[in-house]
Order: C-alpha cells, then sequence, then structure tokens
C-alpha cells in the first residue's frame, strides 16, 4: 500500500512540475505581464515562495524514495550450489512466497517482505483472513508451508524468521462450521 501512495505522490509531483514549468515558459516568451505579475506575488507574499520551495522539496524527497524502492525491488538472493552460484531476485522470492500463500482458502490477500541478513533470510508477510479462521493455526501451516517451499522450489535453506500479520479479518463472521474445515491448503 505504501509503495502505491508513494508512486501515485511520485505521478503527482512530476505533473506539478511539467505544469510549473510549462507556466514558466508561457509567461517569459508570450505573456511578460503575467510573469511580472507573478514574479511581484512570490515578492510581496513569501507564502507563494514557501509553498513553491516546499513543493520542489518534496518533489525531490519523493523520487529519491521511489528510485530507493525501485533498487531494493532488483536486488538478488545469491547461494553457492554444486556448479557455482545462482541468484534469485527479491522480487520473484516474494511473488513466490505471496502464489504459495494464495494457495490457502482462508486467506484473502497477502503481501511479503524479505530481510536479508548475514547467515539468514527473513520473511515479513501481511495477510488479510477470511472470517471464521482460527489464526493460531492457520498463521503456523503458513509458516510451515512457506519455509517447506521456498527450501524445495528455491534451494534457499536459511531461512530464519517468517513474521505473519493479520492486518484485516474480512466477511461476515461464520456461523458455527466443523473444526476440520476452517482451514484449507
Amino acid at each position: 500500500m505504501k509503495k502505491r501512495i508513494i508512486k501515485l505522490l511520485d505521478v503527482l509531483a512530476a505533473i506539478g512540475l511539467i505544469f510549473m514549468g510549462g507556466w514558466l515558459v508561457y509567461t517569459s516568451l508570450f505573456n511578460e505581464a503575467l510573469n511580472t505579475r507573478m514574479y511581484d506575488e512570490v515578492r510581496n507574499r513569501p507564502i507563494f515562495g514557501v509553498a513553491v520551495g516546499l513543493f520542489l522539496i518534496l518533489t525531490v524527497f519523493l523520487r529519491i524514495a521511489s528510485a530507493s524502492k525501485h533498487r531494493a525491488k532488483n536486488s538478488f538472493i545469491n547461494f553457492d550450489s554444486d556448479d557455482g552460484s545462482v541468484g534469485i531476485s527479491t522480487q520473484a522470492i516474494q511473488d513466490f512466497i505471496e502464489r504459495v500463500g494464495k494457495e490457502f482458502a482462508a486467506i484473502k490477500s497477502i503481501e511479503s517482505t524479505l530481510h536479508k541478513n548475514k547467515n539468514s533470510l527473513d520473511i515479513s508477510i501481511s495477510v488479510k483472513v477470511v472470517s471464521g479462521n482460527k489464526i493460531p493455526e492457520l498463521s503456523q501451516v503458513l509458516q510451515q508451508r512457506i519455509r517447506e517451499s521456498v527450501r524445495e522450489s528455491l534451494g534457499l535453506e536459511e531461512i530464519g524468521n517468517i513474521t505473519i500479520q493479520v492486518h484485516e479479518i474480512v466477511g461476515e463472521p461464520a456461523k458455527h462450521v466443523a473444526e476440520d474445515t476452517s482451514i484449507e491448503v
């Protein structure tokens, strides 16, 4: 969600910069009276200058935040195999983890984040759970399934902590159901 907000703000800031640039070109080349009036407003009312300055500073920070998020997506997890070294992009690992999580009928949506340590890879997972499921059991089964799948399919042996955060419980509370039907893989 944060990625989308940063991306939206970045696009809005870029549109604002294009508008400001176009305005400056237009008033400088085609409407000098408006250019002079604009300069006088900025000079006589500091709030306009402050607003433009803050907008420019915010734009720079948004560009940096957007670029750092993009760079983090393109990082790789490297491990040695019998024939050499293999690198898997963190985005590919996240996509894989999210596909594994979507195998569970009890999970409405899932997002994952990876944290590289010196000796292991920690995984943080945010989920929305369908109402009526036992969250402790679901979390334990999900953690085991992700750990096994990442080891078997991707060859990553050094999996550290798998942290699950339930951000929302969606749907109407289910009427009393049998014990074994709450968690489906």
